[in-house]
């Protein structure tokens, strides 16, 4: 089953250019108004489950590119919202 039922498509791995199956990724956009709190939350999550430190910079690496990502285009920033209809669940 379909993890992510708001958005499809085909993700690699840039390691090896497998293909991850539908079933094992979601996806958050930086758009989401609720995104830069979560990476932080996740950050702190990794570093307390004794995360590599290599792990926590691509973290925070993420996390800064969203904010430039949210500075730039602060019109296209928005509560997480689905209409009616939207998800295949």
């Amino acid at each position: 089953m379909k993890l992510d039922s708001k958005v499809y498509g085909v993700i690699h791995k840039n390691k090896d250019n497998t293909i991850i199956p539908e079933d094992e990724f979601i996806v958050f956009r930086p758009s989401d108004n609720a995104v830069p709190a979560m990476l932080v939350f996740y950050k702190e999550e990794c570093s307390r489950l004794g995360a590599k430190p290599e792990q926590l910079q691509a973290v925070e690496g993420l996390i800064d590119r969203v904010y430039h990502w949210r500075a730039e285009h602060p019109e296209r920033c928005k509560v997480a919202d689905v209409e009616p209809g939207e998800l295949s669940i």
